[in-house]
Formats: C-alpha cells, sequence, structure tokens
C-alpha cells in the first residue's frame, strides 16, 4: 500500500513544483494538477501531484496518518494493543 502524507507547495518550475512534508523537500510533476500553486496543499504519489487540498483535508490526513503510524509502531515493539485479525 502506498501512503502520502499532504504536502505544501512551496515552489514552482517548468517542471513542477518542489513540495515539503514533514520538512524534507522533493520535486514533484504537477502535470495532473496543472492548476497547482504556491502554498497549495496536495497529495503526491509516485512523485506526481494527484490532488490538491483545502487545509482542513490536509491537516486531517496528516494527523489520521500519523497517529496510524504512530500506533503501528508502537504495536512492532510491543508497546501497544495487538489490532484486531492478526
Amino acid at each position: 500500500m502506498c501512503m502520502s502524507l499532504p504536502a505544501l507547495v512551496v515552489a514552482l518550475d517548468p517542471l513542477g513544483a518542489t513540495v515539503e512534508t514533514e520538512g524534507r523537500r522533493s520535486h514533484a510533476s504537477t502535470v495532473l494538477e496543472p492548476e497547482a500553486r504556491v502554498g497549495d496543499w496536495v497529495l503526491v504519489s509516485a512523485g506526481t501531484v494527484v490532488r490538491r487540498l483545502e487545509p482542513e483535508q490536509a491537516d486531517e490526513i496528516r494527523r489520521t496518518l500519523l497517529e496510524a503510524m504512530a500506533l503501528e509502531e508502537a504495536e512492532a515493539s510491543g508497546l501497544g494493543a495487538p489490532v484486531e485479525g492478526r
């Protein structure tokens, strides 16, 4: 499964956008979202901006995914409760 935290568009160039996620910057194509602008929150998959997000959506997705990742990490280290079905 591929997951992506929301990214903030911090710069644009003729080939796409520089995006920042959790303090890390990378480059992403804007071919699927040519309307992306600096300051937009986006989802990036396989190096391509696939969707623009409202800031509230980005925050909710980010919080949910970070919580899920923390639970998974706790479970893997034996600190969390077992997940049903495992």
